[in-house]
């Protein structure tokens, strides 16, 4: 299967959104964030997947990671995260944060390290994602990328 990565556009909002809460994530905040979000599309050019990467200054948060389960598989999950983090060294961001439930092998893999609440910066602290999805089975993950 061949993929295709790019920023998200005007038009995929709708996809985007569906895409999201099928997943049954929460979908506000994208509208206001769509620049930086990237979507993946298949060979019929459907959209498949989605991430988001809110910046604050020169860090990040990856937000609403959606795969649709039915098109992927563990190799192109991890070259979709590999395109993500060098999409966001490319933004020239020098950290990137996410929240996730649970433990995920795959974060270790791709350089991410379990990071405690307080050694989050300041301005991801106060995003409106980062305050909805904290919570005692949060974990927290930080990946060096200079």
């Amino acid at each position: 299967m061949s993929i295709v990565v790019r920023r998200a556009e005007a038009k995929d909002l709708l996809a985007i959104q569906y895409l999201i809460a099928k997943a049954g994530l929460r979908e506000d905040g994208i509208e206001q964030n769509l620049e930086g979000f990237l979507v993946v599309l298949n060979e019929e050019n459907q959209l498949i997947g989605t991430v988001g990467i809110e910046q604050y200054e020169r860090d990040g948060l990856l937000r609403s990671l959606v795969l649709d389960s039915n098109s992927w598989n563990a190799q192109l999950t991890l070259e979709f995260l590999q395109l993500v983090l060098q999409y966001a060294k490319e933004q020239e961001l020098d950290k990137i944060y996410l929240c996730s439930k649970g433990t995920n092998s795959l974060f270790q893999q791709l350089g991410f390290r379990e990071v405690k609440e307080k050694e989050v910066p300041e301005a991801i602290q106060g995003s409106a994602h980062y305050q909805r999805n904290i919570g005692l089975d949060t974990k927290l993950w930080a990946c060096e990328l200079v």
